[in-house]
């Protein structure tokens, strides 16, 4: 089977080298990289300059583009899960192991639970404490989505009816699309053309919850909870977001080394960000404290900012790249499969998804 899949997102230089570098600029990393990885003499001069300011402009404009995204998802899962965001990942969790053992599990119709999955392998997948995760998991079996039984968790048969959970997969599913239509249009990266078109919304749903994931993945060696990881993906992602979405700034602060300066960070406002996520105040703006004490949040016109040295922590640049490294594989498998995105506006069940208000 011969599909052009997702090569424009695939950066030059390797993003899984990269992030492996002792670096904390990433200009330095790509350098770095660029040295160690290309003959010189076999590459022009020019060329390795448009190879690394290539790959520096992809990096921090689809990582902008996938931050807002994941938001989208954590605030469409609040509305179901009311802030338990172990509980809803751990849901996400069981239907995109379903749907991936037993394919179109996630269309209507389907009674499919899935293998069951015991409460210490879901703990350790999720990095949490026994007991933390069976809570977790005791909350989705009050909500009647799971059943706990004694060989692990499984999905309660025909969940994927309930009418909460249909309109959970279709919002996750008009996110994706619209994340992958941002990056065509602001990222100006071409759109992959597959030969092979047999699309079901169960592939655009599975690449969803797959999405999702990656922001729980994310959180791993930064963050000590759900709440730093929303609030810090909310703040950055609220004070570039006149960047991102601009045609001409997105690239002019993309293809330099620097971050947008102060004049075009806007501010977010704690009190925007308490009614737009799902997160507890109070346990909010403990974090808030502690991320000001540590010099990773400051505070500009009664509002919030991520300080400029955040965007270049060597840990979050790593973290980053594995994190766009995993959503290429996950858009090129939906691809594969049959989604094609030559007519990507043609996709979507309910329409595009409006941006968070942050």
């Amino acid at each position: 089977m011969d599909i052009k899949i997702l090569n424009s997102l695939i950066f030059p230089l390797s993003l899984a080298g990269i992030s492996n570098l002792p670096h904390s600029h990433i200009g330095l990393i790509a350098d770095e990289f660029l040295n160690q990885h290309y003959d010189p003499d076999k590459r022009a001069a020019k060329d390795e300059i448009l190879t690394r300011n290539k790959t520096l402009e992809t990096y921090r404009l689809v990582i902008r583009l996938l931050t807002e995204i994941q938001l989208s998802y954590a605030v469409a899962l609040s509305r179901l899960f009311d802030r338990d965001y172990l509980a809803a990942s751990a849901f996400v969790a069981l239907l995109a192991e379903t749907e991936r053992m037993f394919p179109h599990s996630l269309l209507p119709g389907s009674r499919q639970v899935g293998r069951p999955i015991t409460i210490r392998a879901m703990a350790r997948s999720f990095h949490r404490p026994y007991e933390t995760m069976r809570r977790a998991l005791h909350r989705l079996s009050q909500l009647e989505l799971v059943d706990l039984r004694d060989d692990g968790v499984v999905l309660r048969g025909g969940v994927v009816d309930r009418p909460e959970v249909r309109k959970l997969l279709i919002e996750m599913h008009d996110i994706t699309i619209t994340l992958l239509e941002d990056i065509f249009v602001f990222a100006k990266i071409s759109r992959p053309i597959s030969v092979k078109e047999n699309y079901s919304e169960d592939l655009v749903f599975l690449a969803s919850l797959d999405l999702h994931l990656l922001s729980v993945e994310g959180m791993q060696g930064i963050f000590s909870d759900w709440t730093g990881l929303m609030l810090v993906s909310a703040i950055s992602a609220g004070n570039i977001r006149g960047v991102t979405y601009d045609d001409e700034l997105a690239f002019a602060y993309a293809a330099v080394d620097q971050v947008p300066p102060m004049s075009l960070r806007k501010p977010v406002y704690f009190k925007v960000l308490c009614e737009t996520l799902p997160i507890c105040p109070t346990t909010a703006w403990r974090r808030i404290i502690a991320m000001k004490i540590f010099g990773s949040v400051t505070s500009s016109e009664g509002g919030l900012i991520i300080d400029s040295k955040w965007f270049q922590n060597a840990t979050l640049i790593a973290n980053g790249c594995k994190r766009i490294a995993r959503m290429h594989s996950i858009i090129n498998k939906m691809v594969s499969s049959g989604v094609s995105l030559s007519n990507i506006e043609k996709l979507y069940i309910n329409g595009k998804v409006d941006r968070l208000v942050l």
